[in-house]
C-alpha cells in the first residue's frame, strides 16, 4: 500500500509540474502542437489523399452534428456562468452594503 500511495504521490508531483511548466510556456505548447498536427495532416494527405476524402465525405455531417451540439453545449454552459457570476456579485455587494451600514 506505501509503495503506491507512494507511487500516486510522485505522479501527481509530476503532473502538477507539467501542468505548471504548459502554464508558463503555452504558446510553444500550443504552436508545437500545431506543427505537429500540420505535418501529420501534410504527410496522410500527400501519401493516403483518396482515403482521406473518402473517410471526411462520410464523417462531416457527424462532425458538423458534433460540433453544433457542443457549440450549443458550451454556449449555455457560459451563460449559466455569467448569471452565477452575476448573482454572486450581487449577493457581495448586498453583504457588503448591509455590513458598512449596519
Amino acid at each position: 500500500m506505501q509503495v503506491a500511495s507512494r507511487a500516486m504521490n510522485r505522479g501527481r508531483r509530476v503532473i502538477e509540474a507539467a501542468d505548471i511548466w504548459i502554464q508558463d510556456h503555452y504558446w510553444a505548447v500550443v504552436i508545437s502542437v500545431l506543427l505537429v498536427l500540420c505535418t501529420g495532416t501534410a504527410l496522410l494527405l500527400e501519401w493516403r489523399w483518396a482515403e482521406v476524402t473518402e473517410f471526411a465525405r462520410q464523417i462531416a455531417p457527424v462532425l458538423t452534428t458534433v460540433s453544433i451540439i457542443a457549440s450549443t453545449l458550451l454556449s449555455v454552459l457560459a451563460w449559466f456562468r455569467r448569471r452565477r457570476h452575476r448573482r454572486l456579485a450581487a449577493q457581495a455587494a448586498a453583504n457588503s452594503a448591509s455590513n458598512s451600514g449596519g
